[in-house]
């Protein structure tokens, strides 16, 4: 009995970017049909991570229950896309057995543990295929009998699994998130503003939040959310502009910093490509399930109590929305602001510009919402003013709603507060106390709780007949109340 065995050589992964070129008279051969599969294969993947994103398409939600063989972890049927691009199908409805699982895990348990015996278990689905539907090959010599056949098909499958930690998220992943995120928290869209951002001011501020990192070292924070500067205040008018320099610099230049290279750096003619290895980051959470523990018999393996509060979280589990779903949401308008007041849709906008609880000093640096602060105090007048204020009555209004703050102090007894007017300085508040108006020295011992809105002027309707006269105007310009 001989101790060799035939040899084989192992090819290289073929190359995705190159597909065949077939001419009259070519043999095919292995090579080709595999170069021709990783060509149209990855492309496919590489369309779905680059445009599309990764997550749940639909279906796969978790659960937990008890089967025949205790606690369990369900998943039901569905689909998603792995972050490499590479879609996953689920059917029908899977179990796992959690006591199973935990004495396979064994020791390795104890290093997870919190306190309290709790243990968070994650739900990871990847993909796989397998090797099916084998036929007779020849062969080499001295080949066994398990070498006379060969599997003829490579058929997709899924890999779902319990784990003690969860995949890695792709750096693009957390990145998108936190530029969103970015973008809410520094732009102060505002209705004018005496020294409006520019939008090279606004881009310097974007590209100086960006947080560098590697993937030696990555971070947690991407785009600083409170940058030195921030936040900015954006007329309404340059919103789109605005925004569409963001997503540009999105594109270009903040995205290619934390994508992952799945291609690798080599790409042309003389230059053949080597695809990333399958890894651990290939994977997309479900859920964390976090279940309490109990040993069996006191001094037995881990298994889950069944009398204990069993919970799953799926806040991190990455989704897709098709683009059926985003474009009636679109058009059914769902995503409303809810920043401003809502109003019937035939008139011009309101909106809470400004509010909060204040003192009457102009020497404070208290402020409240959007700014909000006394800037000057005279005797019984009270001046107010917020980020972005401007006297243009022909463009908008201001409603103003203020009241005393009761005081601790018995420095008041009946105190009224009316609203004077608005110009140019601000909002000129009276406040008396049994109609006399206060004293400085009270009034800096007093504070205020403000509510001030702005609605728009609707554009005048110009008079049908030429000699028709104006009707006299008998309201102030800026609207106030007690």
């Amino acid at each position: 009995m001989s101790t060799f065995t035939s040899t084989s050589v192992q090819r290289a992964p073929a190359d995705p970017t190159r597909h065949v070129n077939y001419v009259l008279g070519m043999v095919l051969g292995v090579d080709d049909f595999t170069q021709e599969f990783a060509y149209l294969s990855e492309r496919d993947r590489w369309l779905a991570r680059d445009l599309l994103g990764y997550g749940t398409a639909w279906g796969l939600a978790v659960s937990h229950g008890t089967g025949t063989r205790g606690p369990e972890v369900r998943v039901t049927p569905g689909a998603a896309l792995t972050p490499r691009g590479q879609l996953v199908r689920v059917t029908p409805t899977q179990c796992a057995a959690l006591n199973d699982w935990l004495i396979a895990r064994g020791t390795e348990v104890d290093a997870y543990l919190r306190s309290g015996n709790r243990l968070t278990v994650y739900v990871v689905l990847r993909h796989r295929d397998c090797l099916t539907d084998p036929v007779p090959v020849p062969g080499e010599p001295c080949r066994t009998e398990d070498d006379t056949t060969a599997p003829s098909r490579v058929t997709d499958d899924f890999h779902l699994e319990l784990a003690l930690q969860p995949p890695p998220p792709p750096l693009e992943e957390n990145a998108v998130r936190d530029f969103v995120r970015w973008l809410r928290r520094n732009m102060n869209v505002v209705s004018s503003s005496p020294t409006p951002t520019t939008l090279e001011q606004f881009v310097t501020l974007l590209r100086g939040s960006v947080v560098p990192s590697s993937p030696v070292s990555p971070v947690d924070d991407y785009v600083l959310d409170d940058p030195p500067g921030g936040p900015v205040p954006v007329l309404e008018t340059d919103v789109e502009s605005f925004l569409r320099e963001a997503s540009r610099l999105w594109v270009t230049e903040l995205r290619p910093l934390w994508r992952t290279n799945w291609l690798g750096e080599s790409q042309g003619c003389t230059q053949p490509v080597s695809p990333a290895p399958e890894s651990a980051n290939d994977g997309v959470l479900l859920a964390a399930v976090d279940l309490p523990l109990v040993r069996e018999l006191g001094t037995g393996p881990w298994k889950v109590d069944a009398a204990g509060t069993k919970t799953v979280d799926e806040r991190q589990r990455p989704y897709l929305l098709h683009q059926r779903m985003l474009q009636e949401w679109l058009l059914a308008g769902l995503a409303r602001d809810a920043s401003a007041v809502h109003h019937p849709d035939n008139l011009p906008p309101y909106s809470l510009i400004a509010a909060g609880m204040i003192p009457i000093d102009d020497t404070s640096t208290d402020v409240g919402y959007n700014g909000l602060k006394a800037t000057k105090v005279d005797v019984g007048l009270v001046t107010l003013s917020f980020d972005g204020f401007a006297h243009q009555p022909d463009q908008w209004r201001y409603v103003v709603k203020a009241t005393l703050v009761e005081p601790q102090n018995g420095l008041v007894t009946q105190p009224s507060v009316t609203f004077v007017r608005a110009d140019a300085d601000g909002l000129l508040l009276k406040v008396r106390d049994k109609d006399a108006l206060l004293p400085i020295a009270t009034l800096r011992k007093l504070g205020l709780i403000v509510e001030v809105s702005q609605y728009a002027v609707p554009a005048k309707k110009k008079s049908s007949s030429g000699d028709a006269k104006p009707k006299a105007r008998v309201s102030a310009d800026t609207e106030g109340t007690r």
